[in-house]
C-alpha cells in the first residue's frame, strides 16, 4: 500500500493523470467537431491546424528544450532569471518574425491568386500568434520547474473553453470561421490567466542577456529543426493526401484513427516530460552511469506500459473508431490497426530523441527526425502512386519509426553505451518492482 501511494505522489503520476485528461480531452473535442462539421469543412481545419502546428514548433523547438536544460542547471535565481528573460526574447523575436513572413506571403499570394479559398487562415495565423505567447511559455515554464499539476491545469482549461464554445457556437453556426475563432478564444482566456499568475516570463524579459540567448541560439537551432521535423511527420501525411486525389475528405478520415493516437501518447509525454530535467541534472553533473541506467530502465518501462493500450486498439479498432468519429468514418478502423503496430515503438523511439538533446547532441537528433521525414515522404508518394489508398500512408508509418529508433539507438551506443537489449531487461525489471510495491 505505501508503494501504491509513493506512485500516485509521484511528479510522474500526476503527469500522467494530467495528460490523461489532456488527452480525453482532445478526443472529446476532435469527436465533437466530426459530428458538428461536414467533411468538406472539417478538412480544411485540420489543414489549418496542420499549418499553424509548424510555427509553433519552431517557437517550441527553440525555446522549450532550451528552457528545460537551462533551469536544471541553474544555481541561483538570478541564473533563472536570465534565462526566462533570455528565452522569452526568443519567443517574442521569433513571433514577430513569423508575423512579417506571414503578413507578406498573405499579399504576395493574394497579388498572384494563389491558395485563395485558404488565404483567410493567414489573418488569423497572425492573431492567434500572438494571443497564444503567453499560454505556451506558461506550459514551458512549468515544465522546466516540474510544477506538473499548474501545467496540465491551464492546458485542461483551454481544451475545457474549447469544447464549451463547439458545443454552443459551432455546432449552432457550423462554418470553419466559427471552429477558428473559439480556437482563438479558448487560448486567449488561458493567456490572460497566465500573464496574471506570472507563468508567461514576460516580468523577466529585460533580464535577457546576449551570452544566455546566444547559448539558448545554438542549441536551440538544431531543436528547432527536430521538432519542426517531427510536426512535418505528423503533417506530411495531411499534405500529401489532401493534395492527392484522395482530398480533403481522405484527410478527415485519416485523421480520426490518426488521433487516438493520442491515447498512447499521453503516457509517453508524460514520462518524457518529468524525464527530460533529471535527465538534464545527471548528465550536468557527469553521472553518467547513473544517467544510463535511469534511460534504459526509463524507457523500458514505459514501451511495457504502452504495450498493452497498443493491443488493446488493435483488437477494439472498430469500436474506437465508432466512438470517435461515428459510423461515417468506419472505415478507417483498419487504419488504427496499422497504427497500432508501431504504437509500442512510439516510446523507445521518443526516448531516443530525449536523451540526444540530454547529452548535448540536438544535431543527431536532428539528423535522425530527417532520416524519418525522408522515408515517411517518399513512401507516402510511392504508397499513393502504386495502391492508392489511406492503408499504404499508414504501413509507411510503421518504416518511418523504425528507421527512426535504429538511427538513434544507434548513436546512443554509440555515445553513451546504451543497449537496447538492456533498455528491454531494466524496463521489465521495473514493471515487476513496481507491481510488488502496487501489491504490498
Amino acid at each position: 500500500m505505501q508503494g501504491f501511494i509513493q506512485i500516485i505522489k509521484s511528479k510522474s503520476f500526476i503527469s500522467l493523470v494530467g495528460n490523461g485528461l489532456g488527452a480525453l480531452l482532445g478526443v472529446i473535442t476532435f469527436a465533437l467537431l466530426a459530428r458538428v462539421l461536414d467533411k468538406e469543412i472539417f478538412g480544411p481545419y485540420l489543414i489549418f491546424l496542420a499549418i499553424y502546428g509548424i510555427f509553433e514548433t519552431l517557437r517550441i523547438g527553440m525555446v522549450m528544450n532550451a528552457l528545460v536544460r537551462n533551469l536544471a542547471q541553474c544555481k541561483t535565481i538570478e541564473d533563472e532569471q536570465e534565462v526566462i528573460g533570455s528565452t522569452q526574447f526568443i519567443t517574442l523575436f521569433l513571433t514577430f518574425i513569423y508575423i512579417f513572413v506571414i503578413t507578406s506571403l498573405y499579399f504576395v499570394f493574394k497579388y498572384f491568386g494563389f491558395f485563395t479559398e485558404y488565404l483567410f487562415f493567414f489573418k488569423w495565423f497572425v492573431l492567434i500568434a500572438v494571443i497564444s505567447a503567453p499560454n505556451n511559455y506558461a506550459t514551458w515554464y512549468l515544465n522546466a520547474k516540474l510544477k506538473i499539476a499548474s501545467m496540465s491545469a491551464i492546458r485542461i482549461l483551454n481544451q475545457l473553453v474549447f469544447i464549451g464554445l463547439i458545443w454552443f457556437y459551432v455546432k449552432a453556426d457550423g462554418s470553419i470561421y466559427s471552429v477558428i475563432i473559439s480556437y482563438t478564444v479558448s487560448h486567449l482566456v488561458v493567456s490572460i490567466m497566465a500573464v496574471v499568475l506570472g507563468w508567461s516570463g514576460l516580468q523577466y524579459l529585460l533580464k535577457y542577456t546576449l551570452v544566455k540567448i546566444t547559448e539558448v541560439f545554438h542549441f536551440g537551432k538544431f531543436s528547432m529543426g527536430t521538432l519542426l521535423g517531427s510536426n512535418l511527420l505528423r503533417s506530411t501525411d495531411t499534405f500529401i493526401i489532401g493534395s492527392s486525389f484522395l482530398g480533403s475528405a481522405g484527410v478527415a478520415m485519416y485523421n480520426v484513427p490518426s488521433r487516438l493516437l493520442e491515447i498512447i501518447e499521453m503516457p509517453l509525454r508524460s514520462f518524457a516530460v518529468t524525464a527530460l530535467p533529471q535527465f538534464a541534472k545527471l548528465f550536468a553533473d557527469k553521472a553518467y552511469e547513473a544517467l544510463r541506467y535511469e534511460f534504459e530502465k526509463k524507457a523500458g518501462l514505459v514501451f511495457f506500459l504502452l504495450l498493452p493500450i497498443a493491443i488493446g486498439s488493435f483488437i477494439f479498432a472498430d469500436w474506437l473508431v465508432l466512438i470517435i468519429g461515428g459510423e461515417s468514418y468506419s472505415e478507417s478502423a483498419i487504419l488504427l490497426r496499422v497504427f497500432a503496430s508501431y504504437m509500442a515503438i512510439l516510446p523507445l523511439d521518443k526516448f531516443s530523441g530525449v536523451m540526444l538533446d540530454t547529452i548535448n547532441k540536438p544535431n543527431l537528433n536532428f539528423y535522425k527526425v530527417m532520416i524519418q521525414l525522408a522515408v515517411n515522404v517518399v513512401g507516402d508518394y510511392i504508397g499513393i502512386a502504386i495502391f492508392g489508398n489511406l492503408e499504404s500512408v499508414a504501413f509507411v508509418s510503421t518504416a518511418t519509426f523504425l528507421a527512426g529508433m535504429a538511427f538513434g539507438y544507434y548513436q546512443l551506443n554509440k555515445h553513451m553505451g546504451i543497449k537496447f537489449n538492456n533498455v528491454l531487461r531494466y524496463g521489465w525489471q521495473e514493471v515487476k518492482i513496481r507491481s510488488l510495491n502496487i501489491i504490498k
